[in-house]
Parts: C-alpha cells; structure tokens; sequence
C-alpha cells in the first residue's frame, strides 16, 4: 500500500507543480522588446536588452507594414519580436517589426 502511496505521488505531483503549468504545447512564443542594441551581420544576430537573437531564413520581418531585410536593421531601431529556444538554448527569432516610434 505505501509503495501505491508513493507512485500516485510520483504520477500527481508534476501536475501540480508550477513548471507542468509553464511549460507549453509548443503554441506559445515568448515576446521580447525594445531597441536594437547590436547587430551582428555575419552570426546573423541581434542584440536587445543584453540578449542576442538570432535571425534564420524562416524569420518574418517587418518594416513599415512590408517584410524587410536583414541588412535593413540600424542599431537603435525600436523592435517587438516573438522567439522559441531551441535545445541548445539560442533565442531564435519567428518574427520581428520595427515599432514606429510613439508620437509625443
């Protein structure tokens, strides 16, 4: 009977922790903002708020409501993005837009 007792506890408790909750079917992608900090050509990546993401060939991006380059990005352009990490925990980038700056 304790052994029953314990793996029910084994089977129950992931499910009531705080990480089974956070973690996702793999429809859910982080957002990141902010302005471009660094922009590194040849890695094909970009830095905001001190952390780097990187730019695939599957990479959506947007400028002025039309897809853009990569080569199109300045430093201090302000940008909102979505991003996955992959196994090898690099912040791959699904979709980036250049945010127009805010009226005053």
């Amino acid at each position: 009977m304790k052994s029953l007792w314990l793996s029910l506890f084994v089977v129950i408790c992931p499910l009531f922790s705080g990480s089974a909750w956070s973690q996702d079917s793999g429809n859910h992608y982080p957002f990141a903002g902010g302005k471009i900090e660094a922009l590194d050509p040849v890695a094909k990546q970009i830095t905001i708020s001190s952390r780097s993401f990187a730019v695939t060939n599957t990479t959506y991006l947007i400028a002025n409501g039309a897809k853009t380059t990569f080569d199109k990005l300045k430093v201090g352009d302000p940008v909102k993005l979505n991003y996955f990490t992959n196994t090898t925990g690099q912040a791959i980038i699904r979709r980036l837009k250049i945010t127009p700056p805010e009226a005053p």
